[in-house]
């Protein structure tokens, strides 16, 4: 059986929590056998979205908030979402990266990370939500699955 490896950066994985356009494809893609890595920064980034959507936008309830961050958290708790962390080699693939071409720190270092744990791990399908990035990371050798 094929297992492939999947880095997905915050862009995609939100959809996971918020239905959205992409959400579908997003559990589709759980529901394969696979191995599923997100950044450590994923982690705030998700947690702060989520903050926005409660406190800024108020599409989320205190409650719907911290049920759905719940939900997160598991998932990483139960192993169904592997954390990858960024380290100082992560962090200077991000500027080659960026002294490539303008990228924002973010992306960079997500991708950075990506393409670290490619080195590691083998194969790695980089999903995200973002035309460019995806781009990006097909540029830098990854396969890239936009949704």
């Amino acid at each position: 059986m094929l297992v492939n490896n999947y880095f997905i950066d915050t862009s995609a994985l939100f959809k996971r929590y918020i239905p959205e356009q992409g959400t579908e494809e997003i559990d589709n893609i759980f529901n394969q056998d696979g191995t599923f890595y997100i950044s450590d920064m994923t982690i705030i980034e998700v947690v702060s979205n989520l903050k926005r959507k409660n406190e800024i936008t108020k599409e989320l309830d205190d409650i719907l908030y911290k049920k759905i961050k719940s939900e997160f958290f598991n998932d990483i708790a139960q192993g169904k979402i592997k954390i990858s962390g960024v380290l100082s080699g992560t962090i200077i693939e991000a500027i080659h990266l960026i002294d490539q071409r303008y990228i924002t720190p973010i992306d960079s270092l997500q991708l950075a990370a990506a393409l670290q744990l490619s080195s590691k791990q083998g194969d790695m399908v980089f999903i995200c939500s973002d035309k460019k990035l995806g781009i990006l990371a097909e540029k830098c050798g990854l396969k890239s699955l936009m949704i």
